[in-house]
Order: C-alpha cells, then sequence, then structure tokens
C-alpha cells in the first residue's frame, strides 16, 4: 500500500511542476547513492568513497548524522524500502547496542571525529569533536521528527540523553565555543571557535538541551545568536556576509549547514537576509576573476589538488580556483537559478565523475579550472551533503519545506495544534477512481494520508494551491483521512473509497 501511494504521489509531483529535468533527477538519486556507498553493514557511514580502488577511510561521525537524514529523503523519493530499518540500525549502533561496534566517547558523551570502521575504537588520531557530534544528533533527531516511530525515538531520546551539550560552551561572554573536548569530559584548553560560523549548530543544541536560562548554552545564545546584531560581517564587494572574523570570510559550507540543520537560521528573516548575502559573494567572487564560465562557482569543502588533498576555499583564499558544484546546490532555495547552473556544468562535462556502481552512474563534483588535468579520487560524504540537501529542496522534489518541517527539533514541529482554515475542496466523495484535491489560497501545505487509527499510511507531500488529480482507482476499499497541515496548524477531511 505504501509503495503504491508513493508512486501515486510521485506522478501528483511530476504532473503538477513541469520543471522536473530527467539529468537533475539523476544527480539527485546520484547524490544519495553517495552515502548509500558510504554506509557500512552495522550503518555507519565512511568520511569519503573512492572513485577507483579499495575503500580505507575510517567512519565519520559527522556523516552519519547526514547519512541518517540522506534515509529521510531516500524513503520520502521511494529510493528505499527500508530506509527505517536502516536508520534504526545506525542509531541503535551509535548508541553501543551493537557488540561488534563499541564508538568512542568521553565522559559527557561527545564522539571521536573519526573512528574504526569495524570497532568503533579511534582513528587517525582524531579527536573527540563538538561540531561533529552534533550533526551526528542534529541527523538523528531529523530521523525522529520524520519517521515518528517508537523505536527509533527510544534510541534518538537515549543518544539525546547521554550528552551534555552544556559542556561544549567555552565561554558564553566571550561567545568561545570549543572545537575539541578531553577523554574526561572538559573542554580543550586553547581549542574553540567564536560566532560566527556552522558551530552555530553546537550552540543551538546547547541552548535546547535546557530551559534553565542561566546554562552556558542559553547565555551564549542570547549573547550572540539570538540576533545577528553581535556578529562579524566582512564585506565582499559591497555584500556583507557573516563570519567568526570581520576581516576574513568563510567557506560556503558553514552557512549551508546552518540553513539545511538549525530551524532557527532559516526562520529568521536577518540570517536569511545574510544566506542571500553570501550566495552573492561566492559568486561575485568568480565574476571578478576573469576567464570563468558563468556556472563556474562555488567556494566549498573538500578534495584540493595540495599535499593535504583537502582544503575548505572561501573568498580571497582559493588559489587553484577549485570548483564546488554541490556549493551552487547547497544556494538552490535562494538562488534558483543555480539549477541552470548545474546542467550547463554537466553538459560541458566538466566536473562529472563516475560512481564505481559498476553502471554509469555520475554526480558533480570538485575540478580546479586553474589545472584542469587534476581529478579528485575521493568524494567526502559530510561535503556533499549540500548537493543532496540542495536538490532534495527543489519544488519538484521535496521543497524546502521538508528541511523546516524535520529540523524543528524543539518547536513542536510534529506536534500539531490548532484548527486550520483552509480553503479545499475534495470530491468526489465517495469514489472508487480519482480524487480531486482543489485548493483556492497561494501557499505550500503538507498533506498526510492517515487510516482510521491514525497510523501514518506515508510520508508527507508538499503541494502548493491549485488542482491536484489523485489516481486512486488501484487502492484497497475503506475509509481514509487526508490530514491538511501549516506549521503547527491542522485540519482533516475524510474520504471514501467504496
Amino acid at each position: 500500500m505504501k509503495k503504491l501511494l508513493l508512486l501515486l504521489l510521485s506522478l501528483i509531483c511530476l504532473q503538477s511542476n513541469a520543471q522536473v529535468n530527467d539529468t537533475i533527477t539523476e544527480l539527485f538519486h546520484n547524490a544519495y547513492r553517495v552515502y548509500q556507498l558510504q554506509r557500512s553493514g552495522d550503518g555507519m557511514y565512511r568520511d569519503s568513497k573512492l572513485f577507483e580502488g579499495l575503500d580505507f577511510h575510517p567512519v565519520s561521525i559527522a556523516n552519519t548524522g547526514i547519512g541518517l537524514v540522506s534515509l529521510c529523503i531516500a524513503d520520502t523519493m521511494d529510493w528505499e524500502f527500508n530506509a527505517k530499518e536502516l536508520a534504526l540500525t545506525t542509531l541503535k549502533t551509535v548508541t553501543g547496542h551493537d557488540a561488534s561496534f563499541r564508538p568512542d566517547r568521553n565522559a559527557n558523551g561527545f564522539f571521536r571525529h573519526f573512528m574504526d570502521i569495524n570497532t568503533g575504537f579511534n582513528a587517525w588520531n582524531s579527536e573527540y569533536s563538538t561540531i561533529d557530534t552534533d550533526i551526528l544528533v542534529s541527523g538523528a533527531l531529523f530521523c525522529k521528527n520524520y519517521f515518528q516511530d517508537d523505536s527509533i525515538s527510544k534510541y534518538v531520546d537515549e543518544l539525546w540523553n547521554s550528552i551534555d551539550f552544556n559542556a561544549a560552551i567555552a565561554d558564553p561572554t566571550l561567545g568561545r565555543i570549543y572545537l575539541e573536548m578531553e577523554a574526561n569530559g572538559s573542554g580543550k584548553t586553547g581549542s574553540y571557535t567564536l560566532p560566527y560560523n556552522e558551530y552555530m549548530i553546537v550552540a543551538w543544541l546547547a541552548k535546547n538541551s535546557s530551559d534553565d536560562p542561566n546554562t552556558a548554552g542559553n547565555q551564549l545564545w542570547s549573547n550572540f545568536y539570538s540576533t545577528t546584531t553581535n556578529l562579524p560581517k566582512p564585506g565582499y564587494r559591497g555584500i556583507n556576509v557573516l563570519s567568526d572574523n570581520g576581516s576574513a570570510f568563510l567557506s560556503s559550507f558553514t552557512h549551508q549547514f546552518n540553513y539545511y540543520l538549525c530551524h532557527y537560521f532559516a526562520q529568521n528573516d536577518s540570517y536569511m537576509d545574510f544566506y542571500r548575502n553570501a550566495y552573492k559573494a561566492d559568486s561575485a567572487w568568480w565574476k571578478n576573476n576573469s576567464g570563468f564560465n558563468e556556472y563556474e562557482w562555488g567556494l566549498g569543502a573538500g578534495s584540493y589538488n595540495n599535499s593535504s588533498g583537502y582544503h575548505a576555499d572561501k573568498i580571497n583564499d582559493n588559489n587553484s580556483k577549485v570548483v564546488s558544484p554541490h556549493i551552487i546546490a547547497g544556494f538552490l532555495p535562494v538562488n534558483p537559478a543555480g539549477k541552470r547552473n548545474l546542467l550547463d556544468m554537466y553538459r560541458s562535462a566538466k566536473g562529472r565523475y563516475q560512481l564505481p556502481m559498476g553502471a554509469l552512474r555520475l554526480i558533480l563534483w570538485r575540478y580546479s579550472v586553474n589545472s584542469p588535468s587534476w581529478t579528485a579520487n575521493e568524494v567526502q560524504g559530510i561535503d556533499y551533503s549540500s548537493m543532496l540537501f540542495g536538490l532534495a529542496s527543489l519544488p519538484e522534489y521535496l521543497g524546502p519545506e521538508f528541511f523546516s518541517t524535520y529540523n524543528d527539533f524543539f518547536d513542536s514541529a510534529t506536534s500539531i495544534g490548532g484548527e486550520l482554515e483552509v480553503d479545499l475542496k475534495l470530491y468526489p466523495n465517495p469514489t472508487s477512481q480519482q480524487l480531486i484535491l482543489h485548493l483556492e489560497e497561494i501557499r505550500k501545505y503538507e498533506f498526510r494520508m492517515l487510516d482510521l487509527s491514525g497510523k501514518l499510511m506515508k510520508i508527507p507531500y508538499f503541494a502548493s494551491s491549485g488542482r491536484i488529480e489523485w489516481d486512486i482507482s488501484t487502492l484497497s476499499s475503506g475509509m481514509y483521512i487526508l490530514e491538511i497541515r501549516d506549521g503547527k496548524l491542522k485540519t482533516e477531511r475524510k474520504f471514501l473509497i467504496p
């Protein structure tokens, strides 16, 4: 029943949005396949996937969080028939319920950045990382909101309650957040960052871990993150962007991580203005440097043609002029024209890499304009999340509402209350052939189908106003509930299939 409903809803989406492009759809699906290839049998995710050769990278605890979000996307798109079970396997492993894998954690619950893929022990002499731990937790909370499954909720709650998030705050008055933690649970002396960067996610979890306004997390949030007023804002060619330094710029992925994983960021007009500015400044830097095609931009992180093999590019710090197509994708919610850039790049055969899957599975990934003979030998999962998330947010697929709904970890996104008033016509009723939904108001709603017991019969579907023709001729007889949501308000309509 579920797969049939998903198929029907996919057809609805295709009919209601003529902008679906086969190449973009394939790039979107292949972006998810990157995470399929990085996943281990016990549900952990490697840091990278090699394009050729035997994989050797350890588990990345942050990429495991991204892997959890990827399963929610795959379930919505009907790419994984057992996505919920896969997510449950991952959550059991990270919470220590797999006897063969014991994740290395410190006294306050923070995970190692990298762990041996077979044992969970420390790999590559990595640190106990605040941001990597909190990206894992964000992915777990995303899964809890999405699947609404008791077993998943049990392990997510166990993970949440096992971490002292306030221990990551070094000094709320100065805005310091620890980068690394010691084994005993304390922060590593001298290892801290200042607002603003992707550690806004760390601040967000710490703030919401306690209602006490005197905690370090709540004080830090009030002092620095509740508004953009006290954050550094360096300018590039008249475009001001957020940073942790008044004279230096950040790699664009920092803003994108916050947009997709921190609910507050995307709901705040000021943060969103600076998100748009981040896109404008990134693209302006490339336009100010001659010799590039219009589609060649994107200051991101990942494989690089230097001795370390990895670099986080930023304005005035990208000597090899490495293009990051995943950054173009990550800005799609505020720059729809980026879709055309990705298509032009693909057609030019630049930045195209084949996944090792025994079939022609192409993705767009980093390449150097200055050194065209250089190619990346791997794709890093944490960085490639911008490609997956950005393409998912296109209106012809899941739309940005998918993220704003399920990254609402603390504001009761799934605790709906209050009656929604919506001008919706649903007819004919009863019907065994075609159900027509007609919306008058120009806004986007979330639709859910439930049985009479309240069980979710399908993943949520987002649709704008207009006429939707729903072929239900193959569905079983019975009474169904169509639930319509807008934020925390909802209303219901019943329809009968005789």
